[in-house]
């Protein structure tokens, strides 16, 4: 019986440090990049792009003559 005991007490107190290890703040965001909002629409050149991100959808951009308009979608 004890050793059931100590062998569940075990399993618990295992899964607390893997518990611990999951990030349950969101995405951390990259201080060098600009984020937009879901209204914001910015024209860039195409090299530019890396230079801007949305926090939780992909970015969208279309091209318009020489540049590209990019926003969240």
């Amino acid at each position: 019986m004890r050793i059931c005991v100590l062998l569940a007490l075990a399993l618990l107190l295992g899964a607390c440090g893997f518990l611990d290890q999951i990030y349950l703040d969101g995405p951390s965001l990259n201080p060098n990049k600009i984020y937009l909002n879901r209204m914001d629409v910015v024209t860039v050149a195409a090299r530019d792009t890396y230079r801007y991100a949305c926090v939780d959808r992909p970015l969208l951009c279309v091209s318009h003559g020489i540049g590209l308009e990019c926003r969240c979608p």
